[in-house]
């Protein structure tokens, strides 16, 4: 995206005209939806959020002092907001510390290449949904939003280092939900 774009849109905003708010919306509904919906793991909540978060984008734009990208500004609002109301509905319980420290063979999931576009998908989505939100969030917006470990960090308020571990960990855990999902699919064939 072109910052001069966004800085134009923003500025917009900021004196006032509300019809230049549509583009936020547009340009980040679908990440704002999807971080939602990794954090509370239900269309109903990541739908009611998502509508939070833009309202709450919209009254504090004018807090937006322009040091960093502009993206990671909703993004950081959409993580806070799902972490509220997470904290409010239940205890965060944090499955990765139950893994077993023996390293994943990931040349076992080369197996994966040789799935088609759709299986791959749907493993995946198994793999990431077995994530702690947080979890969740961090590989969504390393993989799949291509966002650099600061930018994460922007939003998340880890480290690089932070961001890293749960990286490691998340693959660790996808890796073992993956390998359980095929053994039962293979276990039922025979």
């Amino acid at each position: 995206m072109d910052i001069r774009d966004e800085k134009y849109h923003i500025d917009r905003i900021k004196t006032g005209d509300k019809q230049a708010y549509t583009w936020i919306v547009n340009t980040y509904k679908d990440l704002v939806y999807t971080l939602c919906l990794r954090m509370l793991a239900s269309e109903e909540d990541a739908g009611e959020a998502a509508q939070e978060v833009f309202v709450k984008v919209y009254r504090s734009i004018q807090g937006f002092q322009e040091k960093s990208r502009f993206s990671t500004w909703p993004y950081r609002i959409t993580y806070n907001h799902c972490i509220s109301v997470i904290r409010k509905k239940v205890k965060i319980i944090d499955l990765v510390d139950e893994l077993p420290d023996e390293g994943a063979d990931e040349s076992d999931m080369n197996g994966l290449e040789r799935l088609s576009a759709e299986e791959r998908g749907r493993y995946l989505r198994l793999a990431i949904e077995a994530l702690p939100e947080t979890d969740a969030v961090v590989v969504t917006l390393f993989y799949y939003e291509e966002l650099s470990l600061e930018e994460i960090g922007g939003i998340t308020g880890m480290s690089s280092g932070q961001i890293r571990t749960r990286l490691h960990r998340s693959r660790k855990k996808m890796y073992s939900v993956i390998r359980q999902h095929l053994k039962k699919e293979t276990m039922s064939i025979m």
